[in-house]
């Protein structure tokens, strides 16, 4: 039987780890598709699950942030999931759904780039005018899993980005299988 000091330490060691990979992260399984993500959930907040024309939507929305005209802006993150032809690669998905976009491309980003780990999946920079006429800034992730197509779309204006980017990385990173 191990010492209890060691017992301890080992117990310690592991919490700390815990607390320091996770802190306020919550691992959400999406079982549909097979996928999880951290999210911070002590932030961002699920809404009821959506099915709707075939699709399943989970949407998160997080705690206001002001903008610099002291509006409260609520970024949002979804994760929406589709049958897919299981044959279907991720570039013709992605092609399907970006003619289906309302948004311009800034950049685009794959595995190995950097921002996401998500091997069969590519991602977009992106941004957009709302009938607001505020500008907007989204990550927008197409993936597949299986017979499952994925996007992950997420979404402030543009004022709030450069505060919620470094959020949004840290979700980005987390997609996995």
């Amino acid at each position: 039987m191990p010492n209890p000091l060691t017992r301890l330490a080992v117990v310690f060691f592991s919490l700390f780890l815990a607390k320091a990979t996770f802190a306020g992260d919550s691992v959400y399984l999406f079982k549909e598709a097979n996928i999880k993500i951290d999210i911070p959930s002590t932030i961002y907040h699920l809404r009821p699950r959506q099915e709707q024309n075939g699709f399943i939507i989970y949407v998160f929305k997080r705690e206001p942030i002001q903008d610099s005209a002291e509006r409260s802006i609520i970024p949002n993150v979804a994760v929406v999931i589709e049958n897919v032809d299981p044959k279907m690669d991720v570039v013709t998905y992605s092609v399907t759904k970006r003619g289906n976009g309302a948004f311009d491309v800034d950049k685009m980003f794959i595995h190995g780039d950097g921002i996401i780990d998500f091997v069969n999946a590519v991602g977009y920079q992106g941004s957009y005018t709302d009938q607001n006429n505020m500008k907007h800034t989204v990550y927008v992730v197409h993936a597949i899993n299986g017979d499952k197509g994925i996007q992950i779309i997420m979404d402030t204006t543009s004022d709030t980005f450069p505060s919620i980017d470094p959020e949004f990385r840290k979700i980005l990173k987390s997609i996995r299988k």
